[in-house]
């Protein structure tokens, strides 16, 4: 019955969408002159402060503009112009009754290519990315674009260019045919943005149309692709979309719909040229060469990205967030347990285990602002509100006198962590917030030690577009972990953990869509502790793996986005191996002790690529989009130091580092211990929390026999309008 009734549900959705809701076009907001001759082709620069133009008539020319306002067309600035041109000669080797129909750039700006209708094709070097001011003309790759590879894949013997593309990588280059049967005849390219080392690979007859085309282009990952044709009246032109089940292959395209009239905000008609969208995919520019819209350049807005005729969520990124939430989940698990383990070997002969500190992970652009903030809150005391002193301290080492005592040690561990990753490909960049809070128990049982921890856990990811894509998760794990000795000074530690992850997708603030995942993970460190040198070193290995499923979800969109997306279960492993050397070297002075500690790893991630499957509701076709692993090559670099004294006060402070060796991706972590062992039965805590609104809270434990008094107590400061709170608790045990 609830699966009835929810088919109903996503039937009336879906209907409301389709039927009820504004057609997903482009949205005029400006246009300017090009003050180019029948304009005829157009390219912004990723940035967004430069345009460059093609010249369909007898004087084929590229003309380049800079703009003082990014992506803004009114800012173009006409002293700026910088003209190659591509006519037969030492720039170029198109003849002058060919016409100029398109030019495209490879995916860092060093090459330019053109084309024209008989099937020339001009390649040039720039010194300067998509500066074609300072160029060096490539030799002529010798092919007949009109006849090479004509016929093939149910095209006709001879093919007029009308545009050019390649994929994100230049493994494919795609030409427009509009003589005879029209389409888009699709090449595979052996050298990566190099025509000459091209291959036929398939021809997509276009049906839909009875004008000629004029241009396509794809949207980030190649799963949509845009045709527009050319005609004299402007309630005739019609901007084509398909979609592409695997990104960048035409043999997977389906037609999904089409809009017309796109310059009908404009006030008046002109044949369509070139069309182009912006990086981020929120702005969509077109060009006219005739009609009373002569040689203009039009800029729209766009619903969401890339949304013409249908919109579809930051797939790709999103599903990539997803994994990427399940692998942290798995490391701060792990990561925390593991430094439990390095504690307890560093604090072996104290008599009290438990433990209870707080880290904080910033990357560098953001540390300064919190600078003041940390070194205020330092000097309170962050730990021991659990604090217990009548329990005895396990250890990790034969030598401690109290290893066969079984009483349980307590701890405790708060995160919080930030951090950017940046943009891969069509995946785009990500803000990333976590906060965590663990408790945990162990104790020593025949020179072992056992333990259970949980620990939950919140991920913030805001995805950078401006469509407003964020996800929220939550995740509850339990944790079962064991350091076990092995011969000599060496031992094996391993815990075991299963979690239960939600997570809330949102546009704009606005939940659209939510998923339930649960996965299962392991991790092992095997480390040697004999003294090789004064400092105690202590070769290591890590192995970490985890399997994650994530449950089946519909995103029903938004009534801007006009989209229902639903998404497939998807499961998937993850996991690397590590390998390094810890030191620690203790020092021990009158009625204190100074512990410098770090580790130096390397490690390789073994999380294979991520497929993940999703249809349109518009369509109905499924789609892959595949998550790749973005660097196989990492290493970790860690440094601190440790201070306790005989009052029992410690503070200690870490500082790491994550750099992948495959691209600049980096992390930067700092972690601040400050506490005190419980003095008189009591405990008095004060925790300021520069990230919650400066939250500052008080904590006061006090023990009478078999009774505990606990008064809590919150505030907000710097706030024009403070929270604040106050509780009292008893309790009791017999």
């Amino acid at each position: 019955m609830q699966k009835i009734i929810n088919c109903l549900i996503l039937f009336l959705l879906v209907f409301q969408f389709t039927y009820l809701k504004a057609e997903v076009k482009p949205t005029f907001v400006r246009s300017a002159d090009t003050n180019v001759n029948q304009a005829i082709g157009v390219t912004l620069t990723p940035d967004g402060t430069r345009i460059h133009f093609s010249q369909y008539g007898t004087s084929p020319v590229i003309t380049q503009y800079d703009l003082s306002i990014p992506f803004n067309v009114s800012s173009i600035d006409t002293a700026s112009i910088v003209t190659l041109n591509v006519n037969s000669g030492d720039s170029g080797d198109f003849l002058v009754s060919n016409r100029l129909e398109g030019h495209t750039f490879n995916s860092d700006g060093t090459k330019l290519y053109a084309i024209d209708m008989a099937g020339n094709m001009n390649v040039h070097s720039l010194s300067t990315p998509y500066d074609i001011s300072n160029f060096s003309k490539d030799a002529d790759d010798g092919v007949d674009w009109a006849t090479f590879a004509a016929g093939e894949g149910g095209s006709d013997s001879a093919r007029r260019s009308h545009g050019i593309r390649f994929n994100n990588d230049g493994t494919k280059m795609f030409l427009m045919d509009v003589n005879g049967t029209v389409g888009i005849a699709e090449f595979n390219l052996s050298t990566p943005f190099l025509p000459g080392s091209a291959s036929f690979g398939n021809f997509f007859a276009i049906t839909e149309n009875s004008k000629t085309l004029q241009d396509f282009d794809f949207d980030d990952d190649g799963t949509r692709m845009y045709v527009i044709e050319s005609n004299e009246a402007s309630t005739n032109n019609k901007i084509y979309v398909y979609k592409l089940s695997t990104g960048f292959d035409t043999s997977t395209a389906t037609f999904v719909g089409s809009v017309v009239n796109v310059f009908s905000a404009a006030g008046a008609d002109g044949s369509a040229g070139g069309m182009r969208f912006a990086k981020n995919g929120m702005k969509f520019y077109q060009v006219t060469w005739n009609g009373t819209l002569k040689n203009k350049v039009f800029e729209y807005d766009l619903s969401c990205p890339f949304g013409i005729v249908i919109c579809e969520a930051e797939v790709a990124t999103a599903i990539g967030a997803q994994a990427e939430i399940a692998k942290n989940v798995i490391y701060q698990n792990s990561n925390t347990i593991f430094r439990r383990f390095d504690w307890l070997r560093r604090n072996e002969e104290k008599r009290n285990l438990n433990s209870h500190d707080i880290k904080l992970d910033i990357n560098n652009p953001i540390l300064a602002s919190f600078k003041h903030k940390l070194e205020n809150s330092l000097k309170h005391n962050l730990e021991n509100s659990l604090n217990n002193n009548q329990y005895i301290h396990a250890s990790l080492k034969d030598k401690n006198p109290f290893k066969n005592m079984r009483n349980w040690s307590h701890w405790s561990h708060g995160d919080i962590s930030f951090g950017r990753v940046g943009e891969k490909g069509f995946v785009k960049p990500k803000d990333i917030r976590t906060r965590g809070i663990m408790f945990g128990a162990d104790k020593l049982i025949d020179n072992k030690i056992f333990g259970l921890a949980f620990r939950y856990g919140n991920d913030d990811v805001k995805i950078d577009t401006d469509a407003g894509s964020k996800l929220d998760s939550q995740a509850y794990t339990l944790n079962l972990y064991s350091s076990l000795p092995l011969d000599g000074k060496s031992n094996l530690n391993a815990l075991i953990g299963a979690s239960f992850l939600s997570i809330d997708q949102l546009v704009k603030g606005t939940i659209t869509g939510e998923r339930y995942g649960r996965q299962i993970f392991t991790s092992l460190t095997y480390q040697n502790e004999n003294e090789y040198t004064d400092y105690d070193l202590i070769p290591f290995g890590k192995l970490e793996l985890g399997i994650t499923q994530l449950s089946e979800y519909t995103d029903f969109g938004t009534s801007a986005t006009n989209s229902v997306d639903l998404h497939e279960r998807l499961t998937f492993k993850t996991g690397n191996i590590s390998g390094g050397l810890k030191f620690d070297d203790i020092l021990y002075l009158d009625e204190k002790t100074i512990s410098r500690n770090g580790f130096v790893e390397y490690i390789y991630d073994l999380t294979p690529d991520i497929d993940h499957f999703f249809k349109n509701y518009h369509d109905n076709v499924l789609v892959r989009k595949t998550i790749k692993k973005h660097s196989l090559h990492n290493t970790r670099g860690n440094i601190g130091f440790e201070y306790a004294n005989i009052n029992g006060y410690t503070f200690a402070i870490n500082y790491e580092r994550f750099q992948s060796l495959s691209d600049s991706a980096y992390s930067d972590s700092l972690l601040f211990k400050l506490g005190k062992k419980q003095v008189h039965q009591a405990n008095f805590d004060v925790i300021y929390d520069p990230t919650n609104n400066n939250k500052t809270t008080i904590s006061y434990l006090k023990n009478f026999g078999n009774f505990n008094l606990k008064l809590n107590s919150n505030y907000s400061l710097f706030s024009k309008i403070p929270d604040y709170g106050a509780n009292l608790e008893i309790s009791g045990t017999f």
